[in-house]
């Protein structure tokens, strides 16, 4: 069984296409989480042919896994609340370029920029009108035949599995997945139980999950900071095979690891995944 590796592009640093695919083969990554604002040194115009000659520059050997659109759906400005919709509906009518099913967002925050925990975000209210904001998106993506995945957050709308897993079977769409990220759903008071965390997004969204993103963290002054993969108290051993024998044909993808700590923690990954 082969398990498809990858990392989001810009923590390898901003890049043109080419230098990006380059970078995938030099540290041995399978494929890319693409956010074209934030991974290309020249941020390239949402328009057919600038797109396509931004998808020239990866080889098939190497795959676009997910685009990246994440806005913020209650955001106090409602112009960066259109121009989010924009930019991902926009992504999802060109993501046939890169021969790439998904574009992904996180849910969202009343603390706008800081994307932070705020009492409103996790009001029935608020859940339901997210989720309303997503169907939207998925009606787009049934036109082009793509994926909207959902991501979770503690701090956010959709801030547990549960939480995410009513979102997506209300929208009920096959065009519709759940991204898991085990350290985003922690908290100080939680982090001891993210094994079970895990378990119970696996138990409720089987069939809906596409990505998991890989992280680890200490904890540094009653806060959670993110490591090197195997360097921090994410219990691999134990998670990452539950996850393989649950979702092997998932994406999985690293995030916020530093480029430093890249190449050790691939190599840890691909020990766990060998044994």
């Amino acid at each position: 069984m082969t398990i498809k590796i990858g990392v989001r592009g810009h923590d390898m640093g901003k890049n043109t296409p080419e230098g990006l695919y380059n970078d995938l083969v030099s540290y041995g990554f399978d494929g890319i989480q693409l956010v074209l604002n934030k991974a290309l040194i020249d941020n390239p115009q949402l328009e057919e042919n600038t797109l396509k000659k931004v998808a020239e520059g990866f080889k098939s050997d190497k795959k676009i896994m997910l685009l990246g659109s994440y806005f913020n759906p209650i955001h106090s400005d409602k112009q960066k609340v259109a121009e989010g919709l924009e930019r991902f509906s926009t992504q999802l009518k060109y993501a046939h370029l890169f021969d790439c099913e998904f574009v992904a967002s996180e849910t969202g925050s009343f603390n706008d920029d800081q994307w932070t925990y705020h009492p409103n975000n996790h009001k029935k209210e608020t859940i339901d009108y997210v989720t309303s904001v997503f169907k939207s998106l998925v009606t787009i993506a049934e036109q082009y035949n793509k994926t909207v995945l959902i991501e979770a957050a503690y701090g956010h709308v959709a801030y547990s599995p549960s939480v995410l897993n009513d979102m997506i079977r209300t929208i009920n769409s096959s065009n519709v997945g759940a991204i898991i990220d085990v350290y985003n759903l922690l908290n100080i008071s939680n982090y001891h139980q993210h094994v079970d965390l895990l378990k119970e997004a696996l138990l409720l969204m089987k069939d809906k999950i596409k990505v998991f993103h890989l992280k680890d963290f200490i904890v540094e002054n009653d806060k959670l900071v993110q490591v090197g993969l195997g360097k921090g108290l994410m219990k691999y051993h134990e998670i990452l095979p539950l996850m393989v024998k649950s979702n092997p044909d998932a994406y999985y993808v690293f995030e916020g690891v530093k480029k430093e700590d890249l190449q050790s923690s691939l190599a840890f990954i691909r020990s766990i995944l060998k044994n």
